[in-house]
This record gives C-alpha cells, structure tokens and sequence, in this order.
C-alpha cells in the first residue's frame, strides 16, 4: 500500500513489587523505532545501563540475552511482523521491555498516522 510504512512501537515498563502498595507501574516509556535493530538496541542500552545493580543471576541472564542469541531472536521476530520481549526481575521489582510492529501511513499533508492491527484490542497502545 503507498504511503504505508512498518514501524517499531518500544515499550520499557517498571512494575512494583505487588507488597509496595501504591500503583503497579511505576515507570513507562515509550519509542517509536525505524528498524528492528533501533528498536532492540533501545533495550540492549537499558540492559546494559542497570547490569551492575542487578543481582548475580538476573546479570549473567540480562547480559546473555543482550549480548547473546536472545536479540538476535528478537530481531528476527520483529523482520517477521512478530512482537518480541525481554523482562527481569531487580530488587522485587519487574522490568519488562516489549517491541511489536505496526504500521504508519503518512496524509498527504505528511501526517503519520497508525493503523492499529486487527488483533489489539481497543484501548491498547499501539
């Protein structure tokens, strides 16, 4: 279709320990991403950027998907319009980091806007 273009929607959400009381998120933040690989090298960076502070297993796990075979996987599945993810635990909190395709179209006033997919329900980022 002209004017249609795939996108990458980044999603990186904290969640608190469900004993902390208060809400459950407590950080979001979401990226649009060109490319498969912009989209998981955002993750591969915030991996890398909490690494030291994490426990010795959640370390060794983190940095072996992000230097390992888990982004690679995670690249592929984005090149086959599959949504991907990575999540750890640290300090009883849960981080969880999502990438799903998506595509844009731009108006001809050179708006870009998103078409949501079949299967996201209303009301889902998208």
């Amino acid at each position: 279709m002209p004017g249609v273009e795939v996108r990458y929607w980044y999603e990186h959400v904290t969640h608190h320990p469900l004993t902390a009381g208060g809400p459950d998120v407590e950080k979001a933040e979401h990226h649009t991403a060109d490319t498969p690989a912009e989209a998981i090298r955002l993750i591969r960076k915030a991996v890398h950027a909490l690494a030291a502070a994490l426990p010795p297993k959640e370390r060794k796990r983190a940095l072996s998907w992000a230097e390992g075979g888990g982004c690679v996987r995670a690249i592929a599945a984005l090149h086959r319009g599959e949504t991907c993810g990575f999540s750890l635990g640290n300090r009883g909190a849960w981080l969880e980091w999502t990438v799903r395709p998506y595509h844009e179209f731009r108006t001809p006033e050179g708006r870009r806007l998103p078409l949501v997919p079949a299967d996201v329900p209303a009301g889902t980022p998208h």
